[in-house]
């Protein structure tokens, strides 16, 4: 095919063959290794009007000249960029830096830096003829793609690794995009999703060439938030890489233009799990160290096999500037400091430059003098449950006065979570005396539970320690939150025992033996499972002593260790006729204790209201 007379063209970063734009837009199809747009800057600087750059607000449309598209009628763009250049004072202060800034990707349209690369992608879709989109994602492409294909009008095929963040697979499916979760890792649903496109004609998005001169903006915003100029440093997470090459090139062009006269130094940031850049680049090698099954909390990140590592490495080297990697431990401690310092609330993966500064301060890599800018990529409602790994949750009350008092003399709001590295860390195989046991909680947690909260306390461990199953530190901290989420103060109902009967065929059988206000009763029923077969025997048992119900509306399971012995948190919602409703909390190391803990706990609450509102 002849190549088409146009300001711009694609080169292979490996080979440096030239593509048109018609025959690939995604690898060099000779080598298979990624692809630059390179233009005639000549061509930008005759047809630039510098009078509206300088003076028009901030956003990525702005930049329109820089970008390779030459239908402008067609763009398709959701008004992404004009993202905040935070000063960061606090953060500055306790690190010790006088101009640290956070640029807040998370501002954009969808929540994530990937917007302003979908503008150019999603416009270049349109005007290459494109019927249907596909791209491979670990979240936030997923998202921001399907937003952009559903205001093109385009039809959106998404491959997700499987147990992808519930933020970004919700936003993705709301957008209305034809979803397909995969059993193993990005780069498999990246070679799916290849195949997908060559087989079903569909337009192939994701960090490719076109994506990278969206995002090149960035560069481009922090010149102009900086009154035109550089900073010293730009501190970047990086994943496939693409976003990272992509901030230098848009540095590169202004000042190939000579709107800036220095270029900063880039360090990009890998968590330690995934160190697949970091560890090329301190080897020295111009291709990324592959990685077949990443491990990190910071998922958007976690990939193993980065399509734009020739570029990353060498926008790292020819800024002069570095590669480091962090720890999940650091990233989340990092995630809670930017958002109480600065009220930044970011996602693990853009938690990462901030993570790295202690790091790069102590090697004397960036000093006190510089201006450091942090891309932070995406806000933390992408991934909401990442926070919770560490931060306990809040204590639930009843609706009064003393219930308040009570909270702020027992200084409840202090309490303090446990570092990830230490999630797993055996505190005791036998219960200690209660009192060691609440100076145990005090000391790990800051949180003093000895009035009233230490009985029940002291009673839950006693359970674990009856299964036979030892303390960690997480099951001590989800032991402290069921303590601080019960809410009843009068034991009605109590569960003396219960036995369940299980076979791979036949519906469970439960037997409850429960005392409700000295009247024992046992009851027996049926269940699609071992937890149902209980609730249900439970509610038979307590409907043969008193006419008053209440339902099941919701039933939750969580489990924040791995192993087979690992506490399980049962999370249960019951409402009763009045539509007076509770949430009950129960932790074991077996499902079925946790629930009937739940349900015990939750009944009384509702117990206990019923019987208020009779007497008043």
């Amino acid at each position: 095919m002849r190549l088409v007379q146009r300001f711009y063209t694609l080169q292979c970063v490996r080979c440096d063959t030239f593509w048109d734009e018609h025959q690939t837009t995604t690898v060099c199809l000779r080598c298979r290794n990624a692809l630059d747009v390179k233009y005639d800057y000549d061509y930008i600087r005759d047809r630039l009007n510098l009078y509206s750059l300088k003076n028009s607000p901030l956003s990525a449309l702005k930049y329109m000249d820089f970008y390779p598209i030459e239908n402008r009628r067609r763009v398709v763009s959701l008004d992404e960029g004009a993202t905040p250049l935070h000063r960061s004072q606090n953060l500055s202060k306790a690190l010790g830096l006088k101009n640290l800034y956070v640029k807040d990707e998370g501002a954009n349209p969808t929540g994530v830096f990937k917007d302003r690369g979908s503008m150019v992608e999603f416009t270049k879709a349109l005007e290459l003829g494109a019927q249907a989109v596909c791209v491979a994602s670990t979240g936030n492409m997923a998202a921001s793609c399907s937003a952009y294909a559903a205001i093109a009008g385009l039809p959106c095929y998404v491959l997700v690794p499987e147990g992808t963040a519930i933020g970004k697979l919700s936003q993705t499916l709301a957008y209305g995009a034809r979803v397909l979760q995969v059993r193993g890792t990005y780069g498999d649903a990246v070679r799916l999703t290849e195949k997908m496109a060559e087989d079903h004609k569909f337009y192939l998005a994701g960090d490719y060439a076109f994506r990278a001169e969206g995002q090149k903006s960035i560069s481009y915003e922090i010149i102009e938030q900086l009154y035109w100029k550089a900073p010293d440093f730009v501190i970047v997470p990086i994943g496939c890489g693409t976003n990272l090459a992509a901030i230098w090139k848009g540095f590169v062009e202004f000042k190939k233009l000579g709107f800036i006269d220095t270029l900063p130094k880039l360090i990009g940031v890998q968590p330690e799990g995934c160190s697949t850049i970091c560890e090329a680049f301190k080897r020295n090698v111009d291709r990324a160290v592959l990685i077949e099954k990443p491990k990190t909390i910071a998922s958007a990140v976690g990939i193993g096999v980065p399509q734009d590592d020739i570029k990353a490495l060498r926008a790292l080297r020819e800024s002069k500037g570095y590669c480091l990697t962090v720890t999940d431990s650091e990233i989340l401690t990092s995630q809670q400091e930017l958002a109480k310092m600065e009220s930044i609330f970011v996602e693990p993966s853009a938690a990462i430059p901030i993570a790295a500064l202690p790091i790069l301060l102590k090697e004397k890599i960036i000093h006190e003098e510089d201006v450091v800018v942090c891309i932070a990529t995406g806000n933390g409602l992408k991934d909401p449950h990442a926070v919770l790994k560490i931060l306990p949750s809040p204590p639930s009350i009843e609706a009064l006065s003393s219930e308040v008092d009570k909270f702020l003399k027992n200084r409840l709001y202090e309490i303090q979570g446990i570092k990830l590295k230490d999630q797993g860390e055996i505190l005791f195989q036998q219960v200690p005396e209660k009192d060691k046991l609440l100076d145990l909680v005090e000391q790990e947690f800051k949180v003093n539970l000895r009035n009233p909260y230490g009985d029940h306390l002291y009673t839950l461990a006693r359970e674990f320690e009856e299964k036979g199953k030892a303390v960690t530190r997480t099951d001590l901290q989800n032991l402290v939150e069921t303590v601080l989420k019960s809410t009843s103060p009068h034991k009605f109902l109590k569960v003396l025992d219960y036995q369940v009967v299980a076979t791979k065929h036949a519906r469970p059988k439960a037997t409850v033996t429960l005392e409700f206000e000295g009247k024992q009763t046992t009851s027996e029923s049926e269940g699609v499972g071992p937890v149902d077969a209980a609730i249900q025997a439970l509610r038979k048992a307590v409907q043969e002593t008193h006419d008053f119900e209440c339902h099941l509306v919701d039933y939750q399971v969580h489990i924040d260790t791995s192993g087979t012995d690992s506490a399980v948190e049962v999370t249960m919602t019951l409402k009763d006729k009045e539509n007076n409703q509770v949430v009950a909390v129960g932790t074991s190391p077996d499902i079925i204790v946790a629930s009937i803990e739940a349900f015990e706990e939750g009944y009384n609450v509702l117990y206990g209201k019923n019987q208020t509102s009779l007497e008043t």
